[in-house]
């Protein structure tokens, strides 16, 4: 069984980018529309990832959601070892 998830960030101007985030390898990894790659973030800890893709899920479902911009909570970068 993997721990690889992939989402799907739509963007402001219509662009679309893939997120793969793989909480056993400890990488996050997005790519724009052409699949190079943009970030690609790695070493990260199992609980580093996780916490961007609940971050990342509560945003964007947020944003959907109210269409409006969601202030952080704090200032912590779980990408920042």
């Amino acid at each position: 069984m993997t721990s690889e998830k992939v989402w799907t960030w739509l963007q402001a101007k219509g662009k679309v980018f893939k997120v793969i985030s793989n909480a056993s390898k400890g990488t996050i990894e997005v790519l724009d529309e052409n699949g190079e790659t943009l970030i690609r973030k790695t070493n990260l800890s199992r609980k580093q990832v996780e916490m961007v893709e609940k971050n990342f899920k509560n945003y964007i479902s947020k944003k959907i959601r109210d269409n409006s911009k969601i202030a952080p909570k704090d200032n912590f970068d779980p990408m920042v070892a």
